[in-house]
């Protein structure tokens, strides 16, 4: 198998399970494919769209996997400082 070609699927399931957007993405784009997707950090292939929230505040996320655990870990941090915050630490870390 060549690495460095992404493999067309049957084009009669593409419209089922590829999804082409590069942004934008939707609850009817959840559970799709993103064959190739490029960023300034790297070029993902085969990357799913997932639906995530946080279970803190409940905020959403539909998106790439890659950034749907970016915006979790985000809200993690945050809601660890939060509560840091409300029990008195003023340096701003969290444990």
């Amino acid at each position: 198998m060549d690495h460095d070609v992404v493999m067309p699927m049957n084009s009669a399931t593409d419209s089922d399970t590829v999804c082409t957007k590069q942004e934008g993405w939707t609850l009817e784009d959840v559970g799709k494919i993103i064959p190739v997707r490029v960023t300034p950090n790297g070029s993902y292939r085969n990357e799913p769209v997932v639906h995530v929230h946080c279970q803190m505040c409940t905020a959403e996320f539909i998106g790439p996997a890659r950034e749907a655990g970016g915006f979790l870990g985000g809200h993690e941090c945050l809601h660890a400082w939060e509560l840091a915050q409300m029990m008195g630490r003023s340096d701003g870390l969290v444990e």
